[in-house]
């Protein structure tokens, strides 16, 4: 099944970053097509166009047209990298878009018109007090974007290892449904299923009611029922997807303090690459501090962080 991955380019060591991390995973995957967009911000001439541009003695709008020529080298040097980790032209597709200032909204309206399986887009690595004064596309995807899963990919990123944080909720197994539709049938990547207790949190558990919507009930009914397992729904969803069970761990529960803080550990100790992390939807209500998702969107460091909603 074909795979289409949209790529924020913008000439950066950044986005670079996420090349190298896509051309590590996905290298050898026919399926997998990257669609490089960059985009450049529009400005209005105070100067009206003329009718016939070619006889006319206003000058084009220098400063438009140096945007466009350096989206175009961001481009050709991005597609030239892939090209070089092995990565056949046919499938690189490259576009220049035109934005308002908010290149982010304008990044998720391309994606779900088009349909994208996934937005990849490089982080700055300001940390929370640098993103909270100068903004950041990642972070306002991460506060917008629900509808298509976003890969933040932070710092240069080489192991094809991956944690899944299971919490018993729908998101959790949304989250690795997603890496199923990803990674179908693929037998080189290594998986750890992990659930982190908090000490005063509840134990949780699965009411597959819950789970209808998205998945079959039959289904449910048979693989969600077991509250002593809450590995085994997304175990079997990875068995279907084609992924050999050795290469998928079940780790020990673990506890601590704070949620995201134990996954990120988790992830370092294991020699993940990724986490891969679901979420609850923006209607949802979520405490002072923000879901486990954004606290790890804000503590993550040489990691890539999946967020599927």
């Amino acid at each position: 099944m074909k795979k289409d991955i949209l790529i924020a380019i913008d000439g950066s060591t950044y986005s670079n970053q996420s090349l190298n991390y896509l051309s590590t995973l996905f290298r050898k995957e026919p399926e997998v097509h990257f669609h490089l967009h960059t985009w450049i911000t529009a400005t209005a001439s105070i100067m009206p166009s003329a009718a016939d541009a070619r006889g006319s003695l206003i000058p084009p709008g220098g400063g438009q047209g140096k945007k466009e020529a350096a989206a175009r080298r961001a481009l050709q040097k991005s597609t030239g990298r892939l090209e070089r980790a092995g990565i056949p032209e046919d499938r690189i597709h490259s576009s220049i878009n035109v934005s308002g200032y908010n290149i982010g909204a304008t990044i998720q309206q391309t994606a779900e018109k088009k349909m994208y399986d996934s937005i990849v887009v490089g982080r700055r690595g300001l940390g929370g007090i640098g993103e909270m004064l100068m903004g950041s596309v990642s972070t306002t995807l991460f506060r917008n974007c629900h509808e298509i899963p976003l890969w933040i990919i932070d710092g240069e990123v080489t192991s094809t290892n991956f944690l899944v944080p299971l919490n018993g909720s729908p998101n959790s197994l949304m989250a690795t449904d997603h890496l199923c539709h990803i990674f179908h049938k693929r037998t080189d990547i290594h998986i750890c299923l992990f659930h982190c207790s908090t000490l005063f949190g509840k134990s949780p558990q699965y009411k597959p009611e819950h789970f209808y919507h998205n998945w079959d009930k039959e289904w449910c009914d048979t693989h969600l029922s077991d509250e002593a397992d809450l590995f085994n729904g997304p175990l079997q969803l990875l068995l279907a997807a084609g992924i050999p069970k050795q290469q998928i761990q079940i780790l020990p529960k673990s506890p601590d303090l704070e949620e995201a803080h134990g996954i990120i550990r988790e992830a370092e100790k294991q020699g993940c690459g990724t986490i891969v992390i679901g979420r609850r939807g923006s209607d949802i209500k979520k405490g002072l501090w923000g879901g486990v998702s954004d606290r790890a969107m804000k503590h993550v460091q040489d990691l890539a962080l999946w967020v599927v909603g």
